[in-house]
Formats: structure tokens, sequence, C-alpha cells
């Protein structure tokens, strides 16, 4: 049985709570332990659920996140050279080869293509094809409907404040 399944988040997180205070260390906060493991949990089940809206169009989260990266370099909006398997990795905190595993699936499904780089023979430009265009335009109000669900039961004033102490955490995991 998972214990996450309570709804309410003092029961599920009540046994790891009781494991926490006899394993942790004398100098770990507690409560940050708790808010951090509560975040992790949070985390899993919010791609769970974005996961589902998308796999009717049969690509995931990280996959569609690859395909806006190129969308936003397209549009001007990310930089003056296409997304790279280097980029990729980088920006996503990946390996290299995980990145081109995510651009071969791409390729294979004909999302994006390779191309011969203009100054360099040695390199090849991606890009998204007309297909990963169409996929966007399909995948994208429904990506952001979702995104808005995960916080609808909030005031426009907790979510101001949930979005800057998010972007505090997430600066603290970048760094």
């Amino acid at each position: 049985m998972d214990a996450r399944h309570p709804q309410d988040a003092s029961a599920a997180m009540a046994p790891h709570l009781q494991l926490m205070a006899d394993t942790a260390d004398a100098d770990t906060p507690q409560d940050a332990a708790a808010a951090g493991l509560l975040l992790l949990w949070l985390g899993d089940d919010v791609l769970l659920r974005l996961n589902q809206h998308l796999s009717p169009l049969g690509i995931s989260e990280n996959k569609l996140h690859v395909l806006l990266l190129f969308r936003l370099f397209e549009d001007g909006r990310l930089g003056a050279e296409p997304p790279t398997p280097s980029s990729i990795a980088d920006y996503f905190g990946i390996t290299r080869a995980s990145a081109t595993g995510l651009l071969d699936w791409l390729e294979k499904r004909r999302l994006i293509a390779r191309h011969p780089h203009p100054a360099d023979r040695r390199s090849l430009q991606l890009s998204l094809t007309q297909e990963a265009r169409a996929l966007l335009e399909q995948a994208l109000p429904d990506f952001w409907r979702a995104c808005a669900g995960l916080t609808s039961h909030l005031d426009a004033q907790e979510r101001q404040q949930l979005l800057r102490l998010l972007a505090k955490v997430w600066g603290q995991v970048k760094n």
C-alpha cells in the first residue's frame, strides 16, 4: 500500500516523519526535510498528472519540453543558436547521452529533423518539423490548462506567494 494515497498530506507524511525523527542527523532541520520530502512527492505526482494529459497525443512532458525549446528558439525567445544535444543536456540537467536519446526518439517520430550545419560540415543542426508544430499547436492549450489546474484551488494571492516560494527553491536547486 502506498502511504502517499491519503488525501491529507499530514497523514501521508506521518510515518515518514516518525522515521526521520529516528534516523536524521541532529542538525537536520526536520521541517525543512519534511517540506523537501513533500516537494519531491509533489514533483512526481505533477509529472504523472501532466503525462496523463499528454498521453493521448503520444508524448510525455519531458519530450514536450524539448519541443518547446525548439519552438522558443524559432520564435526568437531563446538564444541565437538552435538547441543542440549539449545545450539540451545542460538545460535539463541530464547527460548528453540522455539528451541524444530524447532527440533520437523525436527524430524517429518525425518531430525533429537534422540538417547540415551551414558553417561547420562536421556538425548538424536540429529543427522542428511541420508534424511537431502541429503537435505543439494541439498540445499546448491543454498543457497550459493542466498547469493552471494544478493551482486552481488557490486564490490569486496564494498563487503569487507560491510562485515566489517555488522560484526561491528552484534557484537553490539550480545552484
